[in-house]
């Protein structure tokens, strides 16, 4: 009987095993074809990957030639070196962070004297203004805003008009940006006005709150006292020393009657500082009123 020999490319193949990956963030295996689309939904790389992006960074600036620096800083406006200085912690000489505050946000250092802190390229105007508002918004001062009208008259009507005429006339915002550009030489000069401006209205607001309440507080002491502060000028505002010296007040008038005696320097003196005895000072003004 004839042998068959079996072909061996009749025999079926074993399947070759698949590759398998373990992701590094949940430990858990796929395929290597798989682990890139898992990872894109994976839980715990999500949050690996927002827990990094809320890390500070810290950036180094590689810096060949100090006078090559110098001139890259020459390139930048002042709202950009405030930014700069915030990261770095370094002091650039040319920077002025005060004026940053009042600069629009499309950071070119343009002044905002329009209305939630924009400038006139970010929002622009077309419209015109009087001179209450020019003040309030570009620093400008009466002879500005005249001079800023008398230019716009006479570049359309060839004419300068009376100077009382002007300051009643309205002008168009773009007028009077052009004009302060023109009076300052530069933005950055415009914005120290603008800032010098706020400054002295703020510490002209805080001293008025300040002499309102020392008013109150003294008059809720003694009205009397109050008119008696005001006669001899007496401009303290340190509550405490207010007190000692209504205290001193109040005994010395006790002392020496409604005669008025009590407003004699000597008394006046001791009232303020607390300086000397009382019964010296009453003996003293009885002597030289006597």
């Amino acid at each position: 009987m004839a042998k068959h020999s079996i072909d061996q490319s009749d025999v079926p193949q074993a399947k070759a095993a698949k590759l398998t990956s373990v992701c590094v963030y949940c430990t858990k295996g796929f395929t290597t074809r798989g682990i890139p689309r898992h990872q894109k939904k994976c839980a715990k790389k999500l949050a690996h990957d927002r827990a990094e992006a809320r890390k500070t960074r810290s950036y180094k600036f590689c810096i060949i030639n100090e006078s090559v620096y110098e001139v890259i800083l020459s390139f930048l406006s002042n709202q950009t070196l405030t930014k700069m200085q915030m990261i770095t912690g370094d002091h650039y000489q040319q920077c002025e962070p005060d004026l940053a505050r009042y600069c629009c946000k499309c950071e070119n250092d343009n002044p905002t004297i329009r209305a939630r802190a924009c400038c006139l390229r970010c929002k622009p105007k077309t419209g015109s203004t009087v001179i209450k508002e020019a003040k309030l918004r570009y620093g400008m001062t009466d002879k500005d805003y005249r001079g800023a009208v008398g230019r716009e008259f006479k570049a359309r009507l060839g004419i300068m008009p009376d100077v009382d005429f002007l300051g009643r006339e309205r002008c168009h915002w773009s007028t009077l940006e052009q004009y302060m550009l023109d009076k300052c030489g530069s933005k950055l000069a415009w914005l120290r006005i603008l800032f010098k401006k706020d400054v002295k209205k703020k510490k002209a607001l805080a001293t008025r709150l300040q002499t309102e309440n020392r008013r109150y507080f003294v008059e809720a002491l003694s009205p009397a006292f109050a008119d008696y502060l005001s006669s001899i000028r007496f401009r303290e505002y340190d509550k405490d020393v207010l007190r000692q010296s209504y205290q001193r007040y109040v005994e010395l008038k006790a002392k020496l009657g409604e005669c008025g005696f009590w407003r004699h320097m000597d008394s006046v003196k001791f009232i303020k500082t607390g300086k000397g005895n009382i019964e010296d000072v009453v003996r003293a003004i009885a002597c030289k009123t006597a």
